[in-house]
């Protein structure tokens, strides 16, 4: 997995949310809400949405 910052995660999940549809708004949910454990665990599972969405997307934007 890509080396984010924790600044860069939230953002890109911020992104996710926005931008995934239904069932990637929720999984963002879960993220913003989830311990260090669980988010690394969404991290990993969803590495696939964090690349699709991330730092250098045309999706990804740190403003609200």
């Amino acid at each position: 997995m890509t080396d984010l910052t924790p600044t860069e995660l939230h953002y890109t999940w911020v992104s996710i949310e926005r931008f995934g549809g239904g069932f990637c708004e929720r999984l963002a949910r879960a993220w913003f809400h989830g311990d260090d454990r669980n988010k690394a665990r969404l991290n990993q599972a969803f590495e696939h949405l964090i690349t699709e969405f991330g730092p250098g997307s045309r999706f990804y934007s740190i403003e609200s």
